[in-house]
């Protein structure tokens, strides 16, 4: 009966991981296909259930997703028409249509924000453990609807909690039948008692035949040779095999004439020398046999109580489990610094790809004297002075290419706490050439479907060290022009700074900038202005600057001690007119190219561009403290012939 009942319990138990297990995926497929141009799954739908989501889509013609982090997702949707998708409680993706601009939409591969994309033509599978605040996005082709078959894929933790108590107890029984087999087995060879083979009893001339041989020489046998009885026999059959009756010993006692002295002394000794062996080899096989046994019975036993053992170790899947599923009743508390600051504007991989973005599309630009490639990587003071350089160029190409993008490591990172736009990130990035000092370049994104733009590239000065600021995974806050945050206002600063350049130690501004280490104003300050007019080959010329502030506004970010690095740019105009009629202004290479006239009887107007980083104290900062140059950067803009 155990024996029955284990099969049934083990075949039960085999079912449960077998034909009656359930799937090994969760599938949640879109049931309706929707008009809206994009589809987003959010990471509340992605992690409906535990383990990596696979993501398949299938349309006609080109299928993109792209993954991101939710606000930046939202931010290049925008206003525009979209469809959520959510997983309901019979595991289908259903989508909620957003209303909004029906207008055609962008291709949204490529764009600086995303994490991770996907391509395909008419399908594509995208395998990802997407956390909640992120998001993915699903495209067809530009201006058309989404790809109608989307579907998510989940690994199902099968949890069969009957299959550890069926198959333990299925072995327990089996077990308990090999004992109860094992107790009968034994109980049956009680009851029949030892089982012998039977002999003819020898009658008592075949003794004395047997005696006689032996007296005579011939050996005894190895065994004694006796009828095998009962046990209640045995010992009268050896008393009477043993002990000689009277006749037997008086025709022992007397050998017969022909006997050989010492014949009966020597028969006795040649038949009890193997009688000692015969009960120990006996006695030797017996053992092995019991030992066998034992041994057999252990094994049939042992192996279910392993097996039992064996299962306690399995996963909790295996097993019925009182406790259910913790509900969280409230939203998690941020428990760090970075989980109560606005996020990053991106991350350092995210950087990595559009610094080796801009340093490939700026190459190439330069190669080919193209302002229009040169634009997909550069805005502001950058793209301005790349295209002089190349209007120059094209015409004379000995003259200087414009600095390239550096090309060694980055040494700092500190891009912008926000969710809107614009975005901007500061960096150091060195050379390789390790004599070339090190540039800081500033990035911006304008709005959420353009890319990165490098605006700013300043050389830092030498013996000049930035002042602290945060990891890349924190980041830093941007200020309004007009913070009250600083020991100046932003906006008051560029034009501050130019005046102190133009008029030096008499600007009323002179004061609010350290003079000390300021490699710029002992380049192009008053002091080397007035150097310049002193120079014989302007002994005719009157040479007269002016100021002007740059389109581009400032962009800054936050310092640990409170302060700010501020990046800015102003313009500079050089004008030279003859003192005398007659004298003509020549014009340097660049600016005559740019001008359209080499000389000039009524003077030339060269203008330059100056990039600057400064460095802002806060302002609570100790009196006396000054606004620092860090770094800067000067390049043709143009040049026109005097009216």
């Amino acid at each position: 009966m155990s024996l029955v009942i284990s099969l049934v319990l083990l075949g039960l138990g085999i079912g449960q991981r077998t034909i009656w297990a359930p799937p090994e995926t969760i599938v949640a497929q879109v049931a309706e296909p929707t008009e809206s141009q994009v589809v987003v799954i959010p990471g509340e739908a992605m992690n409906a259930h535990d383990g990596v989501q696979t993501l398949t889509v299938e349309g006609e013609g080109p299928v993109t997703a792209v993954v991101g982090r939710s606000h930046d997702v939202e931010g290049w949707i925008g206003e525009s028409a979209h469809a959520i998708a959510s997983v309901d409680e019979t595991d289908a993706l259903v989508l909620d249509e957003q209303r909004g601009d029906e207008e055609p939409l962008p291709a949204i591969a490529g764009n600086d924000m995303w994490i991770e994309e996907a391509q395909g033509e008419g399908s594509l599978e995208l395998t990802i453990d997407l956390p909640v605040g992120y998001a993915v996005a699903i495209t067809g082709a530009p201006g058309e609807a989404a790809p109608a078959a989307i579907g998510v894929a989940w690994p199902f933790d099968a949890k069969t909690p009957l299959f550890g108590p069926l198959i333990t107890a299925g072995l327990v029984f089996l077990a308990l039948a090999l004992l109860f087999l094992l107790l009968a087995l034994r109980h049956h060879r009680r009851r029949r008692g030892p089982q012998r083979r039977s002999h003819r009893e020898l009658s008592r001339a075949e003794r004395r035949a047997l005696r006689r041989e032996a007296q005579e020489g011939l050996p005894l046998p190895a065994k004694r040779i006796s009828p095998a009885t009962p046990g209640g026999e045995r010992g009268a059959i050896e008393a009477d095999a043993s002990t000689p009756s009277s006749e037997d010993a008086a025709s022992e006692s007397s050998p017969g004439p022909d006997a050989e002295p010492g014949a009966a002394a020597s028969a006795p000794e040649a038949g009890t020398a193997s009688a000692p062996d015969a009960p120990e080899r006996e006695s030797g096989t017996r053992e092995r046999r019991a030992t066998r046994s034992r041994r057999g019975r252990f094994g049939l036993v042992a192996l279910p109580v392993v097996a039992i053992v064996g299962l306690t170790g399995c996963g909790p899947q295996y097993w019925p489990s009182g406790e259910s599923e913790a509900v969280p009743t409230d939203a998690p508390t941020p428990s760090t610094l970075e989980e109560t600051l606005p996020p990053v504007a991106l991350t350092e991989n995210q950087f990595d790809r559009v610094l080796e973005s801009t340093r490939e599309t700026v190459a190439e630009a330069d190669a080919a004297l193209d302002a229009g490639i040169a634009e997909r990587r550069l805005a502001g003071p950058m793209l301005e002075a790349r295209r002089t350089n190349y209007q120059v160029r094209s015409q004379n190409a000995e003259l200087a290419e414009a600095p390239g993008i550096p090309d060694g490591d980055v040494e700092l990172l500190l891009p912008q706490q926000t969710e809107v736009w614009p975005r901007s990130v500061m960096a150091v990035v060195g050379w390789q050439d390790g004599a070339q000092a090190q540039s800081a370049l500033m990035f911006q994104q304008p709005d959420a479907r353009s890319n990165y733009r490098l605006v700013y590239m300043m050389t830092l000065a030498s013996g000049v060290q930035l002042p602290a600021v945060a990891s890349p995974t924190i980041g830093a806050a941007s200020l309004p022009g007009d913070t009250p945050l600083l020991l100046h206002q932003p906006n008051e600063i560029t034009a501050a700074y130019a005046d102190v350049i133009l008029n030096g130690a008499e600007s009323q501004y002179n004061a609010w900038f350290r003079e000390e280490g300021d490699a710029l104003r002992a380049e192009i300050g008053r002091p080397a202005k007035d150097a310049m007019r002193a120079l014989p080959e302007f002994e005719l010329s009157n040479l007269e600057w002016s100021v002007a502030e740059d389109e581009q506004a400032p962009m800054l970010l936050v310092t640990n001690e409170g302060g700010a690095l501020l990046a800015t740019s102003f313009l500079e105009t050089q004008r030279t007119t003859p003192r005398e009629s007659g004298v003509e202004i020549e014009a340097q290479a660049g600016a005559g190219i740019l001008a359209g006239v080499q000389q000039s009887d009524t003077g030339i107007e060269t203008t330059y561009q100056i990039q600057v980083l400064f460095s802002v104290p806060p302002a609570d900062a100790p009196e006396g403290t000054q606004i620092q140059v860090v770094g800067y950067s000067q390049s043709l803009v143009s040049a026109r012939e005097v009216q």
